[in-house]
């Protein structure tokens, strides 16, 4: 009976490996799971396509989730992020590409945060040309300002904006400002006596390198009302030093006053221990003449002619 039971064991065992053989010998083509279609053609090696066929299709489904949508609601787990399949060199690599509604929502949110930094001047914010009255005697200068607008970033001339008072030079300096956000250019507007009051406030609050250092490195700085300060030795020394480090920055200076640059020149001098002393007056107009077009604004006072 024993002999009987380890002859059945062995014929067991002998069957239970001529099945394994078997499995072992199948085709894998026969065992394999249902083959993913993509669309799209991709520069990928065969071997890496193959590989990533499923990932491919997946990334394929998330594209399709963004047909037609209007911007309103992102089904993407990443606000706005399409997914990419990207290759290099035949191998599989994914990213992301921002959609043309997200593309839109942060160049708004942009604008806000320009709008908002800039500090133009309230009655002034959404003025454009289409609300600036051209005259033969404002021609050129508005002609000006859609060039700086205009220009290629690298250019960095500013305007000298002078004329009499009430014809528009900071209603025309502020249309520059707009445009130049509109465009996604940061820029700072800022009246010269209202900077200088910050300057002076900032020096007893012991912060006087952080507001020094917003004027000086502002890409466009917009210097509204050159002239309207009290003029003292302190104001002098604060005003060549910005206009001096922008000067050699070749930073692009906006300035509107109702000053010559000669009568500027007159009336930044100021009196030192009974001694006329102009030596700063000369230095800021020559970085000035240096670093900017001189244009005249003329016609008649606006605001003379809205009160009348």
């Amino acid at each position: 009976m024993d002999a009987d039971f380890q002859a059945l064991v062995r014929e067991i065992e002998s069957k239970r490996k001529k099945a394994r053989a078997q499995e072992n010998s199948m085709p894998t083509s026969n065992i394999t799971k249902p083959i993913k279609s993509i669309r799209g053609k991709y520069n990928l090696e065969e071997t890496e396509l193959e590989a990533n066929r499923d990932r491919i299709a997946e990334i394929e489904a998330l594209q399709d989730m963004c047909r037609g949508c209007t911007g309103e609601i992102c089904r993407q787990s990443v606000q706005g992020m399409i997914p990419q399949v990207t290759p290099e060199n035949g191998r599989f690599y994914e990213g992301v590409s921002i959609c043309r509604h997200e593309r839109t929502r942060r160049q708004q949110m942009k604008q806000e945060r320009l709008f908002k930094s800039a500090k133009v001047p309230v009655a002034y914010q959404h003025d454009d040309f289409s609300c600036y009255r051209v005259t033969p005697h404002n021609q050129k200068a508005v002609e000006a300002a859609k060039w700086v607008i205009d220009a290629d970033e690298g250019a960095r001339k500013g305007l000298f904006l002078y004329g009499p008072r009430g014809t528009g030079k900071t209603k025309l300096a502020s249309i520059i400002a707009n445009e130049k956000m509109r465009k996604g250019n940061p820029v700072l507007f800022t009246s010269v006596p209202d900077l200088m009051n910050d300057l002076r406030e900032s020096y007893v609050n012991k912060t006087n390198a952080a507001a020094m250092k917003m004027a000086r490195e502002a890409i466009c700085l917009i210097l509204d009302d050159l002239g309207a300060e009290k003029v003292t030795e302190w104001v002098g020394e604060q005003l060549f030093s910005l206009l001096n480090f922008r000067y050699n920055e070749g930073l692009q200076t906006i300035i509107t006053t109702n000053y010559t640059l000669q009568d500027l020149r007159k009336r930044l001098t100021f009196i030192a221990d009974g001694m006329v002393d102009d030596t700063q007056a000369q230095r800021i107009m020559s970085r000035i003449a240096g670093m900017c077009v001189t244009i005249n604004v003329g016609g008649e006072d606006w605001r003379k002619g809205a009160v009348e």
